[in-house]
């Protein structure tokens, strides 16, 4: 009996944890400032934060998006021998709902590394961000408050714009709309009806347009504007 008490207290706990599931995309950063092996590693540490801060990652909706930018501050030779190099990155975080071209969350991180040539110190900057930081995480949870409370007040507009789309064949956007909705086991009632609007698109046309999606660059300039 004990056995079975603590087998059920295990499941709850596990569908606790899995109760929403908010899907946004990380865009990967440019590369002008810092190098490959720096960008993929904030692109890599990003995604965990999302995974840790209760969300998930997707490449299959261009409509929720983390958009990163870096500017490197001060990298500066210390006094010491051998010359150790002391980099000051900024950090600049956007999470967007890029379909309304509205920006949901913004955070400007600070971050310092140490190094033995320039390029090492910026990477290490970079290193020194964790997915569970404060301010990253501010970033998410808010962002994911404000997503989900959309959902619950909007939902019947979002549901009549995609069936438009369907309508009139735009696969690709019906499906990058519908992809973004939270998957969930409690009473958000767009998830139950994007289940039946999804079954209006057939299986193949899904594969198409989830690869077109995924492939494609989304147009975030109007951030700058």
């Amino acid at each position: 009996m004990k056995k079975l008490r603590s087998l059920s207290l295990l499941i709850l706990v596990l569908l606790s944890n899995i109760v929403m599931a908010q899907y946004i995309r990380v865009l990967p950063v440019s590369t002008d400032n810092i190098g490959n092996n720096a960008a993929e590693m904030l692109h890599d540490r990003l995604n965990q934060a999302v995974s840790l801060n209760g969300m998930a990652s997707t490449d299959n909706s261009n409509k929720f998006l983390l958009i990163p930018s870096v500017t490197v501050t001060s990298v500066e030779p210390t006094t010491t021998i051998p010359v150790q190099y002391v980099a000051e990155i900024e950090i600049s975080l956007s999470l967007v709902d890029n379909s309304r071209k509205l920006l949901i969350s913004q955070e400007i991180l600070t971050r310092k590394g140490v190094a033995d040539n320039e390029n090492s110190a910026v990477t290490e900057s970079i290193k020194s961000l964790k997915g569970r930081d404060p301010k990253l995480k501010k970033l998410i949870v808010n962002a994911k408050n404000e997503i989900i409370e959309y959902y619950n007040t909007e939902c019947e507009k979002i549901i009549e714009t995609i069936t438009a789309y369907i309508e009139m064949e735009m696969y690709d956007e019906a499906l990058d709309e519908l992809n973004a909705i939270p998957q969930t086991d409690a009473d958000l009632e767009c998830y139950k009806n994007s289940i039946d609007i999804l079954n209006k698109i057939s299986v193949e046309q899904q594969t198409k347009s989830n690869n077109i999606i995924r492939n494609e660059n989304p147009d975030v300039s109007w951030i700058n504007d």
